[in-house]
């Protein structure tokens, strides 16, 4: 029995959508993603706990996902299993005066609205970044204000061969944009952050005012995943970019963004192979013009 037959046979099982030969286009921020064989977004811990049988029993490929706004995924799409994490946890709840729980398919949009409304000081730092909680947990997202390392309390996950596991205090381990703890095989299901009690009317309106900032410097207008490139020691990416003249450079339907250059964008029907051609471009140029070592933010799925 192949392993697509038997999560066939066994969907009744399964609380969530079940989509064959998925276009993964429809998944992430770029908008560019050849079809996932099988992909699933589960809804309830017992549907995770079916995938987890699934892929004890059958032997397959497979690749978890969130939002998808950190993704460039290959046009000809991923023959595997994908599981998108976007429904697997939508809550948010005061655990204590200093303390708030978040589901992991939370987006930063709605958490920070709910930070705004109810003067929850600290997560301002979050402001503009895309995706959900899972993603800023998994990539140790940030802005110029912080990061997750630094109001990161507690995680929850579920791994797909050992069930639930727990992560707090020195087990929460990251480097720049990376996170050092968890597994290909781990599903994050909620986090826990640090917050402080302010003015609702303060908060919110140092969360426009960042947000503000951010929309008249990037390109919100087009399809992308944000940041391409992580700064280099001492340096910002967008600054390498410029010093090698790729502000506006452009490949196919993908160009290094006149407003932003450490975005990549989707103008109009872009594929993966035209943002990776940037990619490399700019890796190659930057390591042989200025020995600098330009390391991508963005994961690349083929």
């Amino acid at each position: 029995m192949s392993w697509t037959t038997w999560f066939f046979e066994n969907q009744v099982r399964f609380q969530g959508e079940f989509l064959p030969n998925e276009p993964l286009s429809k998944h992430t921020y770029y908008k560019i993603g050849g079809p996932a064989t099988l992909l699933l977004i589960p809804e309830t811990l017992e549907s995770l706990s079916w995938i987890q049988e699934g892929l004890k029993l059958m032997e397959c490929d497979f690749n978890i996902i969130g939002l998808g706004s950190n993704l460039l995924i290959s046009d000809k799409g991923l023959d595997s299993l994908v599981i998108k994490t976007s429904k697997i946890n939508s809550k948010i709840e005061l655990l204590n005066e200093t303390t708030i729980r978040v589901g992991a398919a939370v987006t930063v949009t709605s958490l920070l609205r709910v930070a705004s409304q109810s003067g929850w000081a600290g997560l301002e730092w979050m402001t503009g970044i895309p995706g959900n909680v899972g993603g800023v947990v998994s990539m140790n997202a940030g802005t110029h204000l912080g990061e997750a390392k630094n109001s990161l309390i507690r995680v929850e996950t579920f791994h797909l061969t050992r069930g639930l596991e727990i992560f707090t205090d020195q087990q929460i381990r990251y480097e720049y944009r990376k996170n050092l703890f968890l597994e290909r095989e781990h599903l994050i299901t909620q986090a826990d952050w640090r917050i402080a009690r302010s003015n609702a009317d303060s908060v919110k309106t140092l969360i426009q005012e960042t947000l503000a900032r951010r929309k008249s410097t990037q390109p919100l207008e087009y399809p992308s995943c944000g940041s391409v490139f992580k700064n280099p020691a001492g340096k910002k990416a967008w600054e390498v970019l410029d010093a090698l003249n790729l502000r506006g450079h452009q490949i196919g339907q993908a160009q290094f963004s006149k407003k932003h250059p450490n975005f990549i964008v989707n103008l109009k029907g872009a594929l993966a192979s035209d943002v990776w051609a940037l990619i490399v471009l700019a890796k190659e140029r930057a390591h042989t013009e200025l020995g600098i070592e330009l390391q991508e933010e963005v994961k690349y799925l083929k």
